[in-house]
Protein backbone atom coordinates (compact mmCIF):
# COMPACT_ATOMS: atom_id res chain seq x y z
CA UNK A 1 0.00 0.00 0.00
CA UNK A 2 3.05 2.35 0.99
CA UNK A 3 4.36 1.85 -2.40
CA UNK A 4 0.90 2.80 -4.25
CA UNK A 5 0.63 5.74 -2.12
CA UNK A 6 4.58 6.76 -3.10
CA UNK A 7 4.30 6.07 -6.71
CA UNK A 8 1.01 7.81 -6.97
CA UNK A 9 3.04 11.42 -5.55
CA UNK A 10 6.23 10.71 -7.76
CA UNK A 11 3.66 10.82 -10.80
CA UNK A 12 1.86 13.56 -9.61
CA UNK A 13 5.26 15.47 -8.70
CA UNK A 14 6.40 14.38 -12.61
CA UNK A 15 2.88 15.54 -14.64
CA UNK A 16 2.90 18.73 -13.02
CA UNK A 17 6.95 19.72 -13.72
CA UNK A 18 5.66 18.48 -17.24
CA UNK A 19 3.00 20.64 -17.49
CA UNK A 20 4.58 23.47 -15.90
CA UNK A 21 7.66 23.46 -18.20
CA UNK A 22 5.28 23.34 -21.95
CA UNK A 23 3.45 26.65 -19.89
CA UNK A 24 6.88 28.04 -19.34
CA UNK A 25 7.81 26.99 -23.40
CA UNK A 26 5.01 29.15 -24.46
CA UNK A 27 5.30 32.02 -22.45
CA UNK A 28 9.28 32.22 -24.13
CA UNK A 29 7.72 31.91 -27.27
CA UNK A 30 5.34 34.85 -26.25
CA UNK A 31 6.22 38.19 -28.14
CA UNK A 32 8.47 36.13 -31.03
CA UNK A 33 5.69 34.98 -33.11
CA UNK A 34 4.95 37.58 -36.19
CA UNK A 35 2.24 39.94 -36.10
CA UNK A 36 -0.68 38.78 -37.92
CA UNK A 37 -2.32 42.16 -38.59
CA UNK A 38 -2.21 45.49 -37.87
CA UNK A 39 -4.48 47.44 -35.19
CA UNK A 40 -6.90 50.42 -37.21
CA UNK A 41 -5.57 53.59 -35.39
CA UNK A 42 -8.04 56.13 -33.64
CA UNK A 43 -7.32 59.75 -33.56
CA UNK A 44 -5.21 61.01 -30.22
CA UNK A 45 -7.03 60.28 -27.27
CA UNK A 46 -7.79 63.33 -24.97
CA UNK A 47 -5.98 62.68 -21.65
CA UNK A 48 -7.30 64.66 -18.48
CA UNK A 49 -4.90 67.48 -17.19
CA UNK A 50 -2.23 67.71 -16.52
CA UNK A 51 -0.87 64.25 -17.74
CA UNK A 52 2.29 63.29 -19.31
CA UNK A 53 2.79 63.40 -22.80
CA UNK A 54 2.94 59.66 -24.26
CA UNK A 55 5.01 59.91 -27.64
CA UNK A 56 5.52 56.94 -30.28
CA UNK A 57 2.64 55.08 -29.46
CA UNK A 58 -0.21 53.93 -32.10
CA UNK A 59 -3.77 54.33 -29.96
CA UNK A 60 -6.28 52.25 -31.44
CA UNK A 61 -9.46 52.56 -28.62
CA UNK A 62 -10.75 54.81 -25.90
CA UNK A 63 -13.66 53.81 -23.69
CA UNK A 64 -14.79 56.31 -20.85
CA UNK A 65 -16.75 53.37 -18.19
CA UNK A 66 -18.24 56.02 -15.60
CA UNK A 67 -15.59 57.41 -14.19
CA UNK A 68 -12.40 55.44 -15.74
CA UNK A 69 -11.26 56.23 -18.60
CA UNK A 70 -9.26 53.09 -20.55
CA UNK A 71 -7.34 53.71 -23.59
CA UNK A 72 -5.25 50.72 -25.59
CA UNK A 73 -2.57 51.23 -28.07
CA UNK A 74 0.89 49.71 -29.64
CA UNK A 75 4.15 50.43 -30.03
CA UNK A 76 7.45 49.49 -31.74
CA UNK A 77 9.42 50.57 -28.51
CA UNK A 78 10.85 47.00 -26.89
CA UNK A 79 8.92 46.51 -23.56
CA UNK A 80 12.42 47.10 -21.16
CA UNK A 81 12.99 50.45 -22.80
CA UNK A 82 9.25 51.08 -23.16
CA UNK A 83 9.01 50.23 -19.03
CA UNK A 84 11.73 52.63 -18.32
CA UNK A 85 10.30 55.51 -19.89
CA UNK A 86 7.14 54.88 -18.57
CA UNK A 87 8.28 54.68 -15.05
CA UNK A 88 10.30 57.99 -15.82
CA UNK A 89 7.37 59.59 -17.35
CA UNK A 90 4.98 58.94 -14.66
CA UNK A 91 7.77 59.72 -11.60
CA UNK A 92 7.80 63.75 -12.36
CA UNK A 93 6.40 66.42 -12.98
CA UNK A 94 3.22 65.93 -9.99
CA UNK A 95 3.21 62.05 -10.62
CA UNK A 96 4.49 59.52 -8.73
CA UNK A 97 4.64 55.71 -9.27
CA UNK A 98 3.32 53.76 -6.30
CA UNK A 99 4.41 50.49 -7.68
CA UNK A 100 6.06 49.08 -11.01
CA UNK A 101 6.79 45.01 -11.73
CA UNK A 102 8.22 43.93 -14.78
CA UNK A 103 8.34 40.03 -15.81
CA UNK A 104 9.98 38.67 -19.21
CA UNK A 105 7.19 39.81 -21.21
CA UNK A 106 4.60 42.24 -19.74
CA UNK A 107 5.12 44.83 -17.42
CA UNK A 108 2.58 47.21 -15.20
CA UNK A 109 3.52 50.73 -13.64
CA UNK A 110 0.71 52.11 -11.56
CA UNK A 111 0.78 55.90 -10.81
CA UNK A 112 -0.71 58.46 -8.76
CA UNK A 113 -1.18 62.33 -9.29
CA UNK A 114 -3.05 65.51 -8.01
CA UNK A 115 -6.58 64.61 -9.47
CA UNK A 116 -6.38 60.72 -10.98
CA UNK A 117 -4.56 57.77 -10.18
CA UNK A 118 -3.87 54.58 -12.65
CA UNK A 119 -2.32 51.83 -14.27
CA UNK A 120 -0.14 51.71 -17.09
CA UNK A 121 -0.14 48.02 -19.18
CA UNK A 122 2.72 46.94 -21.25
CA UNK A 123 2.83 43.28 -23.18
CA UNK A 124 4.92 41.65 -25.81
CA UNK A 125 1.86 41.29 -28.54
CA UNK A 126 3.86 40.02 -30.70
CA UNK A 127 7.75 40.28 -32.59
CA UNK A 128 8.01 44.03 -32.70
CA UNK A 129 4.76 45.22 -31.34
CA UNK A 130 4.14 45.96 -27.88
CA UNK A 131 0.73 46.62 -26.31
CA UNK A 132 0.28 49.93 -24.00
CA UNK A 133 -2.85 49.73 -22.08
CA UNK A 134 -3.79 53.41 -19.19
CA UNK A 135 -6.21 53.02 -16.99
CA UNK A 136 -6.62 56.40 -15.65
CA UNK A 137 -9.15 57.11 -12.50
CA UNK A 138 -10.31 59.99 -10.75
CA UNK A 139 -8.73 60.24 -7.41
Amino acid sequence: MKKIVFVTIVLGFVLAACSDSKESDKEGLRGLAACVSTPTPIAEPKFPTPFPAIDDVTWTASNQAGPTFIVLGYTGHALPDLFTGMKEKFGKDGFVVEKSERDPHDAEVNFAGSTTRGQVRLAEECRGRTSVSITIRPK
